[in-house]
């Protein structure tokens, strides 16, 4: 127990001094410094941006509150390339925190939690991943759902694969967003009216009705097959 604890307060300082440093550095002032600098990198070393832009997204993924990555990715890389830069790493960022959930705050979550883990743990017993997929098409806090479902018996197949898909929808948007940026400094100078468009404004409105969709959907599956099990050791 007391190695564990030895092990969590590492991490937690590490995640934390790493969040000071982006923050106090200031990565978007950075960007904007060297804006035309990157874009020539990545168009002289295509796969090399490819593999430190992946990198980058997957640590900065383990920073809580580091949110909007999506969008200077889009911004960055392109709309396909950075929607797979983003998928990739924020579901790997996402198993990590999942096993140091499950490793080393299983007992804390469970006894410090108990009600809320009980019945998230019942759902995923008798619903099986795709509960989990819900809750990430319905954009469920995502550090939350990590740690949460880290302390669950779901396992990491389990875990892995709803959240893969489950994050693409809105990955994908945010991604596009990024796509509508002209330069940095013209975001910083005009605001968000650089990146309104009428193609912005209809992702951002589906967006918004895309989880609404599928916890109506849901409700109504589960209503009319309240007999049917998925056992999460079977999938």
């Amino acid at each position: 127990m007391k190695s564990k604890l030895v092990i969590f307060l590492l991490l937690l300082a590490l995640i934390a001094a790493a969040g000071f440093l982006t923050r106090h550095y200031g990565l978007f002032d950075n960007l904007i410094r060297h804006e035309i600098q990157i874009r020539d990198f990545l168009q002289e070393s295509p796969w090399r941006g490819f593999v430190i832009g992946l990198v980058s997204y997957f640590l900065l993924s383990l920073i809580p509150g580091t949110g909007g990555k999506s969008v200077i990715f889009g911004w960055l890389f392109g709309f396909w390339q950075a929607v797979v830069i983003a998928d990739v790493a924020l579901t790997g960022a996402a198993v990590v925190t999942f096993l140091v959930s499950r490793w080393l705050m299983r007992d804390a979550l469970q006894s410090r939690f108990a009600i809320v883990m009980q019945k998230l743990d019942e759902h995923l017993q008798k619903d099986g991943a795709f509960y989990l997929l819900t809750l990430r098409l319905m954009h469920s806090p995502y550090t939350a759902t990590n740690y949460a479902c880290g302390a669950t018996s779901l396992s990491t197949f389990s875990f892995w694969w709803p959240t893969q898909l489950g994050l693409i929808p809105s990955t994908m948007v945010f991604v596009f967003a990024g796509t509508q940026i002209p330069t940095l400094r013209e975001v910083v100078e005009q605001g968000a009216t650089a990146v309104l468009s009428p193609r912005l404004f209809l992702a951002l409105v589906l967006m918004g009705i895309f989880p609404l969709v599928v916890r109506w959907l849901s409700k109504r599956y589960w209503k009319t097959h309240p007999e049917e099990v998925l056992p999460t050791e079977e999938l």
